[in-house]
């Protein structure tokens, strides 16, 4: 996958040091703080004045439909990557409502933007970010590792049945077992 190769990286990297420094160290109870993990993570690695982050922005799709996803990375201009993260040590992943988020937001990327406009105070820079036509789509998770391996190679890739998120679309896994440290790995289509 060549879309956004070094920001590609630095998400993986940013999502190795959550699991290794925050969640090994039971630093990470809930989504909540996976989230906030993940973004301090981030905020380390991305240059701060070409990179922008917002937590739960909301995504307007047509009139009625607003998505909140849970990290989304903008450059000077635009959207470069949305974020979705699921937290459950204990259970199998669910990632259907996370996987459909994303392939709205996909479908739909030429009508969507993230804006920075605050309600109060100064307006320091308020911007309107479209989406990029490369933009990365990411689904991150720590949940439970499967009793039994996947059928198929296309099952390994979670978007599988979303065309839409075919070369723009990054899986991060923290898998968990019993007594054991976190099995840590990405896959990219």
């Amino acid at each position: 996958m060549a879309v956004r190769r070094p920001l590609q990286v630095q998400v993986i990297r940013a999502w190795q040091r959550a699991i290794t420094r925050d969640y090994c160290n039971q630093r990470i109870n809930s989504e909540r703080s996976l989230q906030a993990s993940l973004w301090a993570q981030l905020n380390r690695t991305l240059p701060p004045k070409t990179r922008r982050m917002f937590i739960e922005p909301g995504m307007k799709v047509g009139t009625k439909r607003v998505f909140f996803p849970d990290i989304v990375i903008c450059n000077t201009r635009e959207v470069i990557a949305v974020i979705e993260i699921k937290y459950q040590p204990r259970a199998l992943p669910s990632h259907d409502k996370d996987l459909e988020t994303l392939r709205i937001l996909a479908r739909n990327r030429r009508r969507v933007s993230v804006s920075n406009t605050r309600f109060r105070g100064p307006a320091v820079d308020a911007k309107n970010y479209p989406m990029s036509e490369d933009v990365l789509f990411v689904w991150a998770g720590i949940h439970k590792k499967p009793q039994t391996s996947y059928e198929s190679e296309e099952q390994k890739l979670l978007s599988h049945r979303f065309r839409v998120l075919d070369d723009c679309f990054l899986q991060l896994h923290a898998e968990t077992d019993h007594l054991k440290r976190p099995s840590v790995f990405s896959r990219v289509n």
